[in-house]
Order: C-alpha cells, then sequence, then structure tokens
C-alpha cells in the first residue's frame, strides 16, 4: 500500500507478520495518519488476485475522498468506513486529519480471527458497497487505539505475543463495526426508522450535487436498498429515488428564481454535466423548461401573486 502526498513524499505502509509476510503477501496492515499540512493520497488498487479491504478511521474534524474514475464519495468525522476490495481506486485525506488505516488482504485475513468472530467476518467479507457510519467521537478513539496497537505489534513481530495480541486487537476492530452496521435487534423499531431517516436526510443535504444513486445512500447508511426504500416508503410515503430527485428539483427552482444566473451554470452547479439533460430533467418533474418556469415566477412577483409551489414538503 502506498500513500503519495502532494509534497512528492511517498511512505510504504507497515507489512502483515508471518509466513505470509515473508512471501508479500501480508494478509494485515496498519497505517496511523498524523496531521499533515497538505492532503495526501493513499493508491488502493492492487493487481494481485486477492485485491484488499481497507478500514478507515476518521477523528472529528477529518475529512477524505475515495474514489475511481467518474465516481467520488467524500466522508468527514467522527465515522468509521469499510471499503470493500475493489471499491475505490484511490483514499485522500484532507490536510490536518487524524485518521487510521487497516489494511486487510480480501479472503485471508480471517485467519487472525477467532471461530466467535465468524458472523461478523462474513457478513464484512460478504458487503458489496463502501459503508460509511458517523460515530460518537469517543467509538474513533477506540478504533484508533486497536489500530495502534496492531501497526505496533507489525512492527516488531518477533515479540513475544504479538500474532495473539494482534488478532485481540483485530478482533475487537471488526466485531465493533459489525455490531455498527448489523443493528441491534432489541432495539425498538420505530426509533430505529426516525434515526436511519434523519440521517438520510442530512447525507442527501450534504450530496444531492453528487448525483449518487440509492444503493450509494444505502451504503453510507450500512444498510441495503431495499430496506431503505421500504423505510422511505411506508414512513415519507415516497421512494429515495423520488426523494433525491425532488431535493434536486428543489434546489434548482430555488436558484432558478433567485436571479439571473444563466441556466447552464445552474446545471453545471447542481452536478448536470450537460444542460440539454438538466433542462429535461426540470421539465419531467415540473412540465416546464427552466426558462419558462424562471420566466413565470418573475411574472407572478411583478404581478403580486405568490411563487408557484412544487408540493415537496418534506425537505426544507
Amino acid at each position: 500500500m502506498d500513500v503519495s502526498g502532494r509534497d512528492g513524499q511517498v511512505r510504504r505502509g507497515v507489512a502483515g507478520t508471518g509466513p505470509a509476510a515473508a512471501s508479500g503477501a501480508a494478509p494485515v496492515g496498519a497505517e496511523l495518519i498524523a496531521p499533515h499540512y497538505v492532503a495526501r493520497r493513499w493508491m488502493l488498487s492492487s493487481k494481485t488476485a486477492r485485491p484488499f479491504i481497507h478500514l478507515l478511521c476518521l477523528h472529528a474534524g477529518a475529512a477524505a475522498e475515495v474514489g475511481r474514475p467518474g465516481k467520488t464519495m467524500t466522508f468527514t468525522g467522527p465515522a468509521i468506513v469499510w471499503l470493500p476490495a475493489g471499491s475505490a481506486e484511490w483514499l485522500e485525506v484532507s490536510a490536518g486529519a487524524t485518521a487510521e488505516l487497516l489494511q486487510l488482504r480480501a479472503g485471508v485475513w480471517h485467519r487472525y480471527l477467532p471461530p466467535s468472530a465468524e458472523p461478523a467476518y462474513l457478513a464484512l467479507e460478504a458487503a458489496g458497497g463502501i459503508m460509511a457510519l458517523p460515530v460518537e467521537a469517543g467509538l474513533v478513539t477506540t478504533m484508533s487505539r486497536s489500530i495502534a496497537a496492531i501497526a505496533a505489534e507489525i512492527a516488531s513481530p518477533a515479540r513475544s505475543g504479538a500474532a495473539s495480541i494482534m488478532s485481540a486487537e483485530l478482533t475487537l476492530c471488526v466485531l465493533r463495526f459489525w455490531r455498527l452496521f448489523a443493528g441491534d435487534s432489541d432495539r425498538d423499531e420505530e426509533g430505529s426508522s426516525t434515526e436511519i431517516l434523519s440521517r438520510f436526510r442530512r447525507l442527501l443535504e450534504e450530496r444531492y450535487q453528487q448525483h449518487l444513486r440509492v444503493s450509494d445512500y444505502a451504503n453510507l447508511l450500512g444498510m441495503t436498498p431495499d430496506r431503505l426504500h421500504a423505510l422511505c416508503s411506508r414512513e415519507l410515503k415516497r421512494s429515495p429515488s423520488e426523494l433525491i430527485q425532488q431535493r434536486l428539483v428543489q434546489e434548482a427552482a430555488t436558484r432558478l428564481e433567485a436571479g439571473t444566473v444563466a441556466v447552464k451554470q445552474i446545471a453545471f452547479a447542481l452536478g448536470f454535466k450537460d444542460t440539454a439533460y438538466f433542462s429535461r430533467f426540470f421539465r419531467k418533474h415540473t412540465d416546464e423548461a427552466p426558462g419558462v418556469w424562471r420566466r413565470r415566477v418573475a411574472a407572478r412577483v411583478r404581478a403580486g401573486r405568490s411563487r408557484p409551489t412544487l408540493n415537496f414538503a418534506d425537505w426544507p
């Protein structure tokens, strides 16, 4: 795992212990990311037969971005992020950020876990998308200590009990994260639904310009797209896809009403790469082209009449 900073510095992530390390196929690695005066980028992709999974621990005030060509996702701490093998090609951590990064070789890293951790291993190994879970700062601190302990044992593999200590700390990391997204079956379902929808709203407010898919939001929430769809349909009477589109339309209408900025500029500001597509998208939801909407609203205002409503009352 290489990390290259924008200052040109390159550092090698620590290697795993045991027979696999000697052969260059380390099952576990750990990286402690201290605050730096410039953003730094890690290349996560691997051409080996067994690619790597990554677990990122972001402290409060830290920001990170992961991506591959044509798609990026941004996270802010305190948060813990699970990056399945192949889900991202690079990770960029912002200047001044504190974070920790675990590197787990797919299909091999579970050898460090005891049989009691099998449900967590199976669930996480099978994860198909990125999972980013906002957490309390205290949990980030606890996870960071475990990752630091793993890094320390990797750095001194000859020390007595190194493999056992690393196994214990890795198990704690995996089980804590698994418990977060697996949920507690005894938890009140209504309270859980309210919390999930509140987080969905916050994520949508932060990312509606990125045109993420429902599956992307579901991954960020640590749940399946089907469950998110069921929650939104039951509680809000609209699908997640409808809510995502309506938020974009509402923002577009607000910007069109607010001034004389060109439609093309509004389209680009809202993440549309093609003005014609933006116009079709807006017309689909309002029955009017952006320019026609703007002129009609201006005429109503001049006549002292109220602005047209979009009936998207759920989003402030």
